[in-house]
C-alpha cells in the first residue's frame, strides 16, 4: 500500500473516530473526512463512488452535517457541490458543556435521591459514586470558565 494511500485511510479514520465520540454516525465521520481531504467540493455521486456509501446515505450524512454547520453546498444548476467547514475547535469547545447539562447534572440528582432513599450499606457506595461525579462536574466547570476566559490558543493560531 503506498504510503499516501495509508495515511489518508488513516485520517479518515480518525476523523470517523472523532466525530463518533461527538455523536455523529460513522458514515458522517466518513463523508465529513474525504471532505476535508478534498482541496474542491465534492457532489454526492462523487462522494458515493469515493465511499462505497449509497447516495442516499451519504445525503442524510451531509444534511447532518449541514444541520450542524460542518458543511455548506452551493448549487449549479441542479448539482450541488459540497465542502467541509473545519471546525474541530468549536466542536471540542461545545463537549463540556454539553456533557455537564446532559449527563453529568442529571446523573448526580439521580445518585443524591439514591443516597437519599437507600440504607446504610447502599449509601457508601452511592456517596463515592456521588462524589466522583461531584469531582467531574468541578473540572468540567473549570474548563468551561478556562475556555471561557482565554483566548490566547486563540490569538496564536490567527
Amino acid at each position: 500500500m503506498k504510503r499516501g494511500a495509508y495515511k489518508s485511510r488513516k485520517f479518515i479514520e480518525l476523523v470517523e473516530r472523532l466525530l463518533e465520540r461527538w455523536g455523529y454516525s460513522r458514515t458522517e465521520g466518513k463523508v465529513y473526512a474525504i471532505l476535508l481531504m478534498r482541496a474542491r467540493p465534492m457532489t454526492i455521486s462523487e462522494l458515493a463512488k469515493e465511499t462505497g456509501l449509497s447516495r442516499s446515505s451519504i445525503s442524510v450524512a451531509l444534511s447532518n452535517l449541514a444541520r450542524h454547520y460542518l458543511v455548506t453546498y452551493r448549487k449549479e444548476g441542479k448539482t450541488k457541490y459540497f465542502s467541509a467547514v473545519p471546525a474541530f475547535l468549536e466542536k471540542f469547545l461545545q463537549q463540556p458543556k454539553e456533557m455537564l447539562e446532559r449527563e453529568i447534572k442529571p446523573m448526580k440528582e439521580i445518585v443524591e435521591d439514591l443516597v437519599r432513599n437507600s440504607g446504610e450499606e447502599e449509601k457508601a457506595f452511592y456517596l463515592t459514586l456521588l462524589n466522583d461525579l461531584s469531582t467531574l462536574e468541578c473540572v468540567l466547570k473549570r474548563l468551561i470558565e478556562f475556555e471561557e476566559s482565554e483566548d490566547l490558543c486563540l490569538r496564536n493560531s490567527s
